[in-house]
């Protein structure tokens, strides 16, 4: 089975650690890593099942990156072993009640976008502490939710990892982002199955041929 690497990346304190933990504890024999910018990695196997077929994912949960690496050069120096620019898909993770933690993941962004084509690769937003969130904060909320749906175009989703609210709708997102890939992969295959088939029934011949 396919096992999908996919990269939690979120400011310090925005609960990326209670968010996939919810979802699979973390493998054992598999302590963080101890990098040389000092950014640990926690690896985590969840399995989530959309269409009956299993979807295995290796989560990294990462954390002190500062910036998303520009080349492959920069990975390696800067953020050895994260395999932040070969990852499958993505997880974006920010505080509801905290508009810089918001900000840290719009610059990845837009270093993710300047630095690899996501045209293929899916990214998920995901608001947490969603129990916290006050009157006070409802139209944050909404300006967050347009920018990501409307300007940005991608899912999102708000949640509590503390009280796990909406935690299986992210990976949920995640699997059907993932599903529809698959699918537009499987597309040409399928058209290309079915013209083969219909020649062979007609003897081989195309629609514009004549037996003399």
């Amino acid at each position: 089975m396919e096992v999908i690497r996919v990269v939690v990346i979120g400011a310090p304190q925005v609960g990326k650690s209670t968010l996939v933990k919810f979802v699979q504890s973390a493998a054992p024999g598999r302590p963080a890593c101890s990098l040389s910018d000092g950014c640990p990695r926690h690896t985590y196997f969840p399995a989530v099942l959309l269409n009956s077929r299993l979807f295995a994912f290796r989560l990294h949960d990462v954390s002190g990156v500062r910036r998303f690496p520009a080349g492959a050069d920069q990975e390696w120096s800067q953020c050895r072993a994260l395999g932040l620019r070969s990852a499958a898909a993505y997880l974006l993770v920010f505080d509801l009640t905290c508009a810089d933690s918001f900000r840290y993941i719009r610059a990845i962004r837009e270093q993710m976008l300047e630095s690899r084509d996501m045209q293929r690769v899916p990214v998920i937003v995901v608001g947490n502490k969603r129990d916290r969130v006050a009157a006070r904060d409802t139209r944050d909320c909404r300006d967050f939710s347009a920018t990501v749906r409307k300007q940005w175009k991608w899912p999102y989703v708000e949640c509590s990892a503390k009280f796990n609210y909406r935690v299986l709708q992210v990976f949920r997102e995640l699997t059907m982002a993932l599903d529809a890939l698959r699918q537009e992969e499987l597309a040409p295959a399928t058209e290309t199955s079915a013209a083969a088939a219909r020649s062979a029934a007609d003897g081989g011949l195309c629609g514009h041929c004549a037996i003399q």
